[in-house]
Protein backbone atom coordinates (compact mmCIF):
# COMPACT_ATOMS: atom_id res chain seq x y z
CA UNK A 1 0.00 0.00 0.00
CA UNK A 2 1.39 3.38 -1.02
CA UNK A 3 0.90 6.50 1.17
CA UNK A 4 -1.45 9.18 -0.13
CA UNK A 5 0.32 11.91 1.86
CA UNK A 6 3.80 12.12 3.39
CA UNK A 7 5.11 14.82 5.72
CA UNK A 8 8.52 15.13 7.35
CA UNK A 9 8.16 16.58 10.86
CA UNK A 10 10.57 17.70 13.57
CA UNK A 11 9.73 17.59 17.27
CA UNK A 12 10.68 20.13 19.93
CA UNK A 13 13.20 17.60 21.33
CA UNK A 14 15.02 17.21 17.99
CA UNK A 15 13.55 14.00 16.55
CA UNK A 16 12.78 14.15 12.82
CA UNK A 17 10.38 11.53 11.49
CA UNK A 18 8.19 11.03 8.46
CA UNK A 19 4.42 10.83 8.90
CA UNK A 20 2.69 8.75 6.23
CA UNK A 21 -1.06 8.82 5.66
CA UNK A 22 -2.95 6.12 3.81
CA UNK A 23 -6.26 7.72 2.89
CA UNK A 24 -8.06 9.20 5.89
CA UNK A 25 -8.12 6.06 8.02
CA UNK A 26 -4.51 4.89 8.43
CA UNK A 27 -1.27 6.62 9.44
CA UNK A 28 2.30 5.57 10.12
CA UNK A 29 5.17 7.27 11.93
CA UNK A 30 8.76 6.73 10.91
CA UNK A 31 9.56 3.06 10.29
CA UNK A 32 6.50 1.80 12.21
CA UNK A 33 3.69 0.02 10.37
CA UNK A 34 0.42 1.86 9.68
CA UNK A 35 -2.19 2.06 12.44
CA UNK A 36 -5.88 3.00 12.27
CA UNK A 37 -6.65 6.60 13.22
CA UNK A 38 -9.76 5.75 15.24
CA UNK A 39 -9.87 8.77 17.55
CA UNK A 40 -8.73 11.09 14.77
CA UNK A 41 -11.53 9.84 12.47
CA UNK A 42 -14.19 10.31 15.15
CA UNK A 43 -13.03 13.83 15.94
CA UNK A 44 -13.11 14.89 12.28
CA UNK A 45 -16.61 13.65 11.36
CA UNK A 46 -18.48 16.34 9.45
CA UNK A 47 -15.43 18.47 8.61
CA UNK A 48 -14.36 19.34 5.10
CA UNK A 49 -11.66 17.07 3.69
CA UNK A 50 -9.15 19.93 3.71
CA UNK A 51 -9.78 20.79 7.39
CA UNK A 52 -9.88 17.12 8.37
CA UNK A 53 -6.53 16.32 6.75
CA UNK A 54 -4.93 19.45 8.22
CA UNK A 55 -6.06 18.54 11.76
CA UNK A 56 -5.15 14.86 11.30
CA UNK A 57 -1.58 15.82 10.43
CA UNK A 58 -1.33 18.02 13.53
CA UNK A 59 -2.90 15.32 15.73
CA UNK A 60 -0.32 12.74 14.60
CA UNK A 61 2.43 15.32 15.15
CA UNK A 62 0.93 15.87 18.61
CA UNK A 63 1.62 12.21 19.40
CA UNK A 64 5.29 12.77 18.56
CA UNK A 65 5.49 16.06 20.47
CA UNK A 66 3.98 14.52 23.62
CA UNK A 67 6.03 11.29 23.54
CA UNK A 68 8.48 12.35 26.30
CA UNK A 69 5.53 13.16 28.58
CA UNK A 70 4.08 9.72 27.88
CA UNK A 71 7.38 8.08 28.81
CA UNK A 72 7.31 9.92 32.15
CA UNK A 73 3.72 8.87 32.84
CA UNK A 74 4.53 5.28 31.82
CA UNK A 75 7.41 5.24 34.31
CA UNK A 76 5.12 6.68 36.99
CA UNK A 77 2.47 3.99 36.40
CA UNK A 78 5.20 1.34 36.44
CA UNK A 79 6.53 2.71 39.73
CA UNK A 80 3.03 2.67 41.22
CA UNK A 81 2.64 -0.97 40.09
CA UNK A 82 -0.76 -0.40 38.54
CA UNK A 83 -2.29 -3.33 36.63
CA UNK A 84 -1.11 -3.56 33.03
CA UNK A 85 -4.58 -3.24 31.45
CA UNK A 86 -5.43 -0.09 33.38
CA UNK A 87 -1.99 1.37 32.71
CA UNK A 88 -2.30 0.82 28.96
CA UNK A 89 -5.84 2.22 28.86
CA UNK A 90 -4.87 5.30 30.89
CA UNK A 91 -1.79 5.92 28.73
CA UNK A 92 -3.81 5.54 25.52
CA UNK A 93 -6.47 7.99 26.68
CA UNK A 94 -3.92 10.47 28.01
CA UNK A 95 -1.92 10.35 24.77
CA UNK A 96 -5.02 11.04 22.68
CA UNK A 97 -6.00 13.97 24.91
CA UNK A 98 -2.48 15.41 24.83
CA UNK A 99 -2.33 15.06 21.03
CA UNK A 100 -5.61 16.88 20.55
CA UNK A 101 -4.56 19.52 23.11
CA UNK A 102 -1.48 20.07 20.95
CA UNK A 103 -3.76 20.60 17.93
CA UNK A 104 -5.89 23.11 19.85
CA UNK A 105 -2.86 25.03 21.13
CA UNK A 106 -1.21 25.03 17.72
CA UNK A 107 -4.33 26.16 15.83
CA UNK A 108 -5.79 28.53 18.40
CA UNK A 109 -8.97 30.25 17.20
CA UNK A 110 -8.77 28.48 13.86
CA UNK A 111 -9.55 25.19 15.64
CA UNK A 112 -12.77 26.60 17.02
CA UNK A 113 -13.62 28.24 13.69
CA UNK A 114 -13.26 24.88 11.93
CA UNK A 115 -15.70 23.30 14.37
CA UNK A 116 -18.04 26.31 14.33
CA UNK A 117 -17.58 26.95 18.05
CA UNK A 118 -17.66 30.39 19.63
CA UNK A 119 -19.13 32.43 16.83
CA UNK A 120 -18.73 36.07 17.73
CA UNK A 121 -15.69 35.38 19.93
CA UNK A 122 -13.61 37.86 17.91
CA UNK A 123 -15.55 40.85 19.21
CA UNK A 124 -14.09 40.44 22.73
Amino acid sequence: MKPTLTRKMRTWYGLTLTLRFYGTHWAAVGPLPPHPQLVNMLLRIGLSKEDSVHLQILHELGHLQSFPIMVLFGALFFKLSTPLWSTLLALFLLWEVLSEAYVILREGRNYFRIYGIGRGIDRY
